[in-house]
């Protein structure tokens, strides 16, 4: 098939305007929040830390970033090589974790569940486990957001403890305390 001279001068005067366009187009830029979610994603925990808090300050606002950095050291240290290393990024997790969990962010206080039943981290604490699950059950954030279905594995471990421990967990759910301040990073 032959194309006229005609026709492709048409064709080529299309294409560069569609070059043009294309061209004028602004190039999508991450914020900070996405940046550092790329870096989370590539394991990069102190970078994307850097970059979300600088000078270890947090500021409201900064709850799901918090539990987010937590995410990162603890798949981070499980995927350490090093079992040294791996314990230093897991506690870092946990910190960043727990702090999440005591302002009040519901998925973080289903992980601190995982942290004090799995002894990866600490040594098991069932009691700790338990506060966490029922902070986890009673956290108005249902309401906004709907039920969730708790992990089912560590439901079935928090099933098989007794009555005695169940008590002691109780008792320190009811005892428990918001973090009100969330001014310095773990």
């Amino acid at each position: 098939m032959r194309l006229s001279l005609s026709r492709f001068a048409v064709f080529a005067v299309c294409l560069s305007f569609g070059g043009a366009a294309l061209a004028d187009q602004p190039k999508l830029v991450l914020g900070k929040y996405e940046s550092a979610l790329k870096l989370m994603d590539q394991g990069q925990c102190d970078k994307a830390r850097e970059l979300l808090f600088p000078g270890g300050k947090v500021a409201e606002g900064d709850e799901v970033a918090i539990s987010d950095m937590g995410d990162c050291y603890l798949k981070a240290g499980a995927k350490a090589t090093d079992q040294a290393e791996g314990q230093r990024l897991r506690e870092i997790g946990a910190g960043w974790t727990l702090r999440a969990a005591n302002i009040g962010l519901r998925e973080a206080q289903a992980t601190a569940v995982k942290i004090y039943l799995n002894g990866q981290v600490f040594f098991q604490d069932p009691y700790e486990a338990i506060k966490w699950y029922l902070l986890w059950q009673t956290n108005r954030s249902q309401m906004q957001l709907g039920q969730v279905e708790f992990d089912n594995n560590l439901a079935k471990q928090l099933n098989a403890f007794g009555p005695d421990i169940w008590a002691e967990g109780r008792a320190r759910f009811t005892a428990w305390k918001p973090l009100t301040s969330k001014t310095d990073a773990p």
